[in-house]
């Protein structure tokens, strides 16, 4: 059961600041956008404490990798496409105590 809806986009939420500019309620720029006025809500509160409509990156599990070593993976890869996982893993854990 999947409570969450789609993203807000950038364009939706030109229109909902511009909306809010002109002086209308939550509920009537919920009907216009087609959202939630609660979901206006934090539109507006995001802008006025960022002043940028674009959303912020959320935040995940970090990465094991970093991306010098997601490039040598890829690399590897490419020159041998036979190269077993542990074999990668040994090389990036040498070069690691290396470099």
């Amino acid at each position: 059961m999947d409570l969450k809806g789609k993203e807000i986009t950038p364009e939706e939420r030109k229109i909902i600041i511009k909306l809010r500019n002109e002086g209308k309620t939550l509920r009537e720029i919920g009907k216009i956008v087609g959202r939630t006025h609660s979901s206006i809500q934090r539109v507006i509160n995001n802008y006025t404490s960022s002043k940028s409509i674009i959303s912020k990156p959320r935040s995940g599990r970090p990465s094991k990798l970093t991306a010098r070593e997601k490039r040598y993976v890829f690399k590897s890869i490419r020159l041998n496409p036979r190269i077993s996982a542990f074999q990668i893993a040994n090389d990036i854990a040498f070069r690691k105590e290396f470099l």
